[in-house]
């Protein structure tokens, strides 16, 4: 949806492959019903989780704008000057005043930083006491991790320490590990509470088993016709106890608390 990278600046040729890439997702966009159905769901629950702290809420990645179009009161950013971002603001390195944010939304944003650790600890900075980092990202369960790895253009990978202090990616602004979610806040969740001890984790939650990788998303090809899509919603919800096993994305709330 809205991929973001580690660098202030981007270059030229790559800020033209994320506004060509944003322009092709808007098409699809536009042309996949079940697609806008799902992230629309997602987005409301993006948006219950907000904090009602007071600030402002900053979506970081904006992409195409589809989040805003669901709360329009959100200040829309990328990494970089595209026709739906208001600002530009880099993840790892943001313009904004100590304690002054009550929210930092993201929708398919964090697998794509080369340098996660620095975006949370701005995040740790900027947020206001109570104020949230929300975030909807991929989730690499048994059942979705070897798509995201040998079918998905991004790709997946398990395998590294995203507590290493290398970079996990090149700073291109396309450039993704759709595991970096399950890697920081599942697997590595114990060093994440070390490292990060003012974003106390409010919510993980794993959904999203058939419907969306039968959709396509916004890259792929759709396979579900429209006569099943009440049938594979109803067996999603009945399967919920084994989203560990099945789920494709995940709900990642952080909230700021005072150290000590």
């Amino acid at each position: 949806m809205g991929p973001t990278g580690g660098a202030l600046t981007v270059a030229a040729r790559d800020r033209a492959d994320l506004v060509a890439a944003l322009e092709r997702q808007r098409a699809a966009w536009e042309q996949r019903p079940l697609v806008r159905e799902l992230y629309r769901e997602w987005h409301g629950m993006a948006v219950g989780a907000l904090s009602t702290t007071e600030g402002p809420v900053i979506e970081l990645g904006c992409g195409f704008g589809a989040f805003k179009e669901h709360h329009p009161l959100v200040m829309a950013t990328d990494v970089a000057p595209t026709p739906w971002a208001e600002t530009v603001l880099d993840a790892g390195q943001l313009d904004l005043s100590d304690r002054s944010v009550a929210n930092l939304v993201m929708t398919d944003v964090f697998h794509h930083l080369p340098h996660p650790g620095r975006f949370l600890a701005e995040a740790e900075r900027v947020l206001a006491p109570g104020g949230r980092v929300v975030m909807v990202e991929p989730y690499c369960s048994p059942a979705s991790y070897p798509a995201y790895r040998l079918l998905h253009f991004e790709g997946a990978d398990l395998r590294p320490d995203p507590f290493s202090g290398g970079a996990l990616s090149t700073a291109h602004p396309l450039e993704a590990n759709n595991a970096l979610a399950t890697l920081i806040f599942w697997r590595y969740l114990r060093r994440f509470e070390r490292v990060h001890p003012s974003l106390a984790v409010r919510t993980r939650e794993r959904f999203a088993f058939f419907l969306y990788p039968l959709s396509g998303g916004l890259t792929g090809r759709e396979l579900v016709p429209r006569r099943a899509v009440g049938a594979l919603g109803r067996a999603e919800r009945a399967l919920a106890p084994l989203a560990g096993a099945l789920a494709f994305r995940c709900l990642v709330v952080l909230e700021k608390r005072e150290r000590g």
